[in-house]
């Protein structure tokens, strides 16, 4: 993942260095009363192997992600889907982004839920994806970006205004400039006069 190639940079230029943990993310400078502290000694960095490519591991998935590729049977709302692998079903959810609930605990549907929902079927369903895991979520779930050929899905959700950059767990910049271009121009959900990020929405209907 990208912040621990970071991380090696900090070891080789620094005999000491010290960072900042936010969420997923590392920096820097503090960001927060959440932030952590971390003192990195320069030591001879580890070797790491590159990324292998597998159609279905959770054991290496939980180690250090990897690829994940299959055909999209289900989407479930607009940021989780459904492959069929050569070794079965896989749930993803998409990394970094949070798209409107199509429902919560039986709530009603937040506003756009169905429009991003029904965007993503147009650009998954059916099709053979690739997914470049960097988890496993607490349910279970293949947490990664997804590719249709050289398209990244999770970027085109937010482009399009079909989902909010997820701050909480956030570390690609472009994301966060997709999300302006789309709020800029009222696209999707930013044409509502009062857009509901999803985990607000989530905590209110518990």
């Amino acid at each position: 993942m990208k912040h621990f190639g970071w991380l090696l940079i900090l070891f080789a230029a620094n005999s000491c260095a010290v960072v900042y943990k936010c969420g997923n993310v590392y920096s820097e400078s503090p960001c927060g009363a959440n932030s952590t502290e971390i003192q990195i000694e320069n030591h001879t960095p580890p070797q790491f192997e590159e990324k292998s490519t597998f159609q279905s591991s959770k054991t290496q998935l939980k180690n250090g992600g990897g690829t994940l590729v299959g055909k999209v049977i289900r989407v479930t709302d607009g940021d989780t889907i459904t492959l069929k692998t050569n070794h079965g079903k896989e749930k993803i959810r998409f990394a970094q982004i949070d798209a409107p609930e199509t429902s919560h605990f039986g709530s009603t549907p937040q506003p756009y839920g169905k429009e991003s929902s029904a965007y993503l079927r147009e650009l998954v369903s059916n099709q053979n994806v690739r997914v470049e895991v960097e988890t496993i979520d607490q349910y279970g779930r293949n947490v990664g970006t997804v590719f249709v050929g050289a398209m990244n899905v999770n970027r085109e959700m937010v482009k399009k205004g079909f989902a909010w950059v997820y701050r909480q767990y956030a570390h690609d910049a472009e994301l966060l400039d997709l999300e302006k271009f789309a709020r800029a121009r009222k696209m999707g959900l930013w044409s509502l006069d009062n857009p509901i990020y999803p985990p607000d929405f989530r905590k209110k209907n518990r």
